[in-house]
């Protein structure tokens, strides 16, 4: 298969974005890395702009000129890419060595699956979480709707109208989450949790205080909801999630029908047609 390119969606990202960046320039198998600036305020875009002069070849730069959010600067880059296969890899966490190679040897032998999900390993994430006995249940949930760890078929991703740019998701986060529920009721989604034998094929995950699974380990492990996750907005969001799954089964329909090409239509009646009322 071709090589993949990666999509970093950069906010504010001066402190790790080195870490990143770094993570996927030793893939042997990355096709482009896009570095997507979203109006950052602090030196992200003097470090995009120094490594894609380090590397004019691997690195594409892209600068929104407003804050939009996650989720555009991650379909613009995906707009862009003429790559088969796209990652998304957050500004502030890293692949571990082999990842991509993992990802191209996946969809060498799975080529029908839409998505695959690499394992996620966590560091600076609060003892009160790690310690609780339900937490790697919680954590498996997490790497299923994180958008960190995604490696899609650019088709499929398109077909899906990318992450929800919904005002809901831009005031909560959350919109990874409605994509990756959206993709296991609509394609095959490919996993490596279990390591298939393999080790270092993953992402490195670093937690901070604003990270958004604090709110899915609270409402997992303790019950607690947060006011802002109220559920009228659980709600919409379960709503955008169930749009996507419709426009897929639409999209299937069409391609799936068994005469493609060109059919001249008629009118299902037999009743005599009045051309003069169709002026």
């Amino acid at each position: 298969m071709n090589c993949i390119d990666v999509i970093i969606p950069c906010y504010n990202a001066e402190n790790t974005l080195g870490r990143a960046v770094e993570s996927v320039l030793v893939q042997p198998e990355l096709g482009c890395l896009w570095l997507v600036d979203d109006a950052s305020t602090d030196n992200t875009v003097t470090f995009i702009q120094q490594w894609q002069q380090r590397y004019p070849q691997k690195i594409r730069a892209e600068y929104l000129a407003s804050n939009r959010g996650p989720a555009l600067a991650r379909n613009w880059g995906a707009l862009l890419s003429v790559s088969s296969h796209i990652a998304f890899l957050d500004a502030d966490d890293a692949y571990q060595p082999y990842a991509l190679q993992a990802a191209c040897a996946v969809f060498h032998f799975r080529p029908n699956s839409g998505l695959l999900r690499l394992p996620v390993t966590g560091y600076n994430i609060p003892e009160k979480y790690c310690k609780h006995e339900q937490f790697n249940l919680a954590w498996r949930t997490f790497e299923m709707i994180t958008a960190t760890n995604t490696v899609f078929n650019r088709a499929y991703f398109l077909a899906c109208g990318g992450f929800p740019a919904d005002s809901l998701f831009r005031q909560l986060g959350g919109e990874d989450g409605a994509l990756g529920l959206a993709t296991i009721e609509s394609c095959m989604v490919a996993t490596l949790f279990d390591k298939a034998g393999m080790t270092d094929i993953g992402v490195n995950f670093y937690g901070h205080d604003s990270m958004y699974v604090c709110k899915l380990l609270d409402s997992m492990l303790f019950g607690q909801t947060h006011s802002d996750c109220d559920e009228s907005a659980l709600q919409q969001a379960n709503a955008v999630t169930q749009t996507i799954v419709h426009r897929l089964h639409d999209l299937r329909q069409i391609l799936n029908h068994p005469k493609p090409g060109k059919q001249a239509l008629q009118f299902f009646t037999d009743e005599p047609v009045n051309t003069e009322t169709l002026d």
